[in-house]
């Protein structure tokens, strides 16, 4: 979906965007190739003739910073495609719901491996990791997970794509927190976290300060499920979102490269 993307030029929109789909312009190559023919302002023809070649490069070069820079922030789902095999999906825990309120847990899972990062413990590595991401997939992390993040590592510089969930998923209708979107598309929690809260993880860390170990472990596996979960909802929201932009232009051939 990224290389059917337009809209990170400037001063081309939605509107603009899907005129030039309309005319079977569906790949960056395609309006190379053939851009004499597609109806546009001669300044839309130029830049568009700038930014492509700048995107083919940076797609060569997997320049994730590049994209995060000039696509729209919304629409940084469209990169899944090209870089969801680099995306780290990103869920923090905290003493309680406060802006200063501490991070006590980190969770990081890269589609394979499930990562921890806990306060005392060894959080001070999660700078280290995330910088080898090209993208970050969240819910409500926008809000919440990422300004406490860089509150947290003010030197870490978080130039990743970003793909917040809850606000790409309100755009397919599908209102509510985690627990509820979750519901929504039939994922189901284990038996020992099913139930839990934020509120609860407030409280597990602060019984795991008391010395009980079992809640620590017991916040781990509900953070875990969590993060696990988002890639899920991520490959749900891509899916759905790609489907609705085919479906908005009749002539989309969905076996093309742009498809």
């Amino acid at each position: 979906m990224l290389t059917a993307t337009f809209l990170h030029a400037s001063g081309v929109g939605p509107a603009t965007e899907r005129r030039i789909w309309e005319q079977s312009i569906l790949h960056w190559e395609d309006f190379l190739s053939g851009h004499e023919r597609v109806k546009l302002s001669p300044v839309q023809h130029a830049t568009l003739l700038d930014t492509i070649p700048k995107s083919l490069e940076s797609l060569q070069a997997h320049d994730h910073r590049f994209f995060a820079d000039v696509v729209p922030p919304k629409e940084h789902w469209r990169a899944y495609d090209v870089f969801g095999h680099r995306a780290a999906f990103v869920d923090i825990e905290t003493t309680g719901m406060g802006t200063d309120d501490p991070i006590t847990v980190i969770g990081l899972y890269n589609g394979r491996e499930m990562k921890h990062f806990v306060r005392d413990h060894n959080m001070q590595d999660f700078a280290d990791e995330v910088r080898q991401y090209s993208m970050l997939v969240t819910f409500f992390g926008t809000v919440f997970d990422l300004p406490r993040i860089k509150g947290r590592f003010p030197s870490l510089r978080l130039d990743q794509l970003h793909v917040d969930l809850c606000f790409s998923m309100r755009r397919l209708g599908m209102k509510g927190g985690l627990k509820c979107v979750e519901e929504m598309l039939g994922l189901e929690r284990s038996q020992e976290t099913k139930g839990l809260s934020g509120w609860d993880a407030v409280r597990l860390w602060y019984e795991y300060q008391r010395g009980s170990e079992e809640a620590l472990q017991l916040l781990l596996r509900y953070n875990e499920e969590d993060v696990v979960h988002l890639k899920a909802l991520m490959d749900y929201t891509y899916d759905a979102l790609r489907k609705r932009c085919i479906e908005s232009v009749g002539c989309w051939n969905a076996d093309r490269p742009g498809g």
